[in-house]
């Protein structure tokens, strides 16, 4: 089945033929993956993604980059309104001398939108392994990746948990913006601030995706509160995130309780990254941020008893979206650092 899936991948290429061979400078391509939404199904729907390569040799190892709820993959390369890379994890990983393919996951942005109630943990799970399986086939280009660093963010982190775990098919996990453990204001912050996508006018003018009543989005002008408070945010930022939100389905949010609870096996390296003041998963009933060390306690026994390694990264002063933080360098550094001592 996989094997049939790596035949089929479509790929599209942004840019001159062979953009995506080693070159002077870092060149990207946008792909399709034909993906399932659960095991033994047939690949009927696309995951999109961005495949940067940096300049030089292709690398071995790519990392995977997994958005949270409302958010696509536009989240790991955020414009820097100086003009620069400052809130770009992708520039951050190919500076380090990494590939990168951030996604859309399943239902969201340039992916295929099926069934609100059928988007799901599970099905997000399935289809990430798809892609991951497409990453090392070497269907998207000359070679396959030897190694794949599986990054999450948020809801991301969750998909990781649950496809690390399941499938054992990738050779480190990075989980950002995530815990097993929420602020018990996080319901009231979250779900009270949430409506049917259809009812949006600014996500509506951006898409000519029709959607059922299950997909829902961030109502106007709610995100600042919603996913960075108190972060520093410059305010182009706050608005580029409110005219590219994306989507979250019934299918998705049903189960939270349940998520929070499942053992989970990974066996991998594993680096948590959390803002010390991530009003979701930290604070009041959530885990310890305020420490390498505490996060790591905080989580370590819900990760399984096999992973080789469980590392931590607290960024001071940043709230739930670290990416967007006037900080996010300092976890990208941290975050490259991490890959290159694991990734070898």
């Amino acid at each position: 089945m996989l094997t049939s899936l790596a035949i089929a991948l479509l790929t599209v290429i942004a840019g001159a033929p062979g953009s995506a061979m080693a070159g002077s400078a870092p060149t990207c391509q946008d792909t399709f993956v034909p993906v399932r939404l659960s095991p033994g199904a047939p690949a009927d729907y696309r995951v999109y993604g961005r495949l940067c390569l940096p300049a030089g040799p292709r690398p071995d190892t790519v990392q995977l980059l997994v958005s949270g709820l409302t958010y696509d993959h536009t989240y790991w390369d955020l414009p820097d309104p100086r003009g620069g890379d400052r809130f770009s994890y992708t520039s951050s990983a190919l500076h380090a001398g990494y590939a990168t393919f951030a996604i859309d996951r399943i239902g969201v942005g340039r992916s295929s939108h099926p069934l609100g109630l059928s988007v799901t943990i599970d099905s997000n799970s399935v289809s990430l392994h798809d892609v991951i399986q497409a990453l090392r086939s070497g269907t998207m280009g000359p070679t396959g990746f030897h190694r794949v660093v599986l990054v999450g963010h948020s809801y991301g982190s969750w998909v990781s948990w649950y496809e690390a775990s399941d499938f054992h098919d990738v050779d480190a996990v990075i989980l950002s913006g995530v815990s097993h453990y929420i602020n018990l204001t996080s319901p009231i912050r979250l779900l009270t601030r949430l409506y049917p996508a259809a009812a949006d006018s600014s996500y509506t003018s951006r898409t000519d995706q029709v959607l059922d009543p299950t997909y829902l989005t961030s109502l106007p002008g709610q995100r600042y509160t919603m996913f960075q408070e108190p972060s520093v945010v410059e305010p182009a930022l706050i608005s580029y995130d409110e005219t590219h939100k994306q989507t979250v389905t019934t299918g998705e949010i049903d189960n939270f309780a349940l998520i929070l609870v499942r053992p989970l096996d990974i066996r991998v390296p594993v680096l948590l990254a959390n803002g010390s003041e991530d009003r979701l998963f930290c604070g009041l009933g959530g885990a310890d941020c305020s420490s390498a060390s505490g996060l790591v306690a905080s989580e370590r026994a819900r990760l399984g008893n096999r992973a080789p390694s469980v590392r931590a990264y607290v960024l001071n002063g940043s709230g739930h979206d670290l990416n967007y933080d006037s900080h996010a360098q300092q976890w990208f550094q941290a975050a490259q650092q991490w890959v290159q001592s694991v990734a070898r």
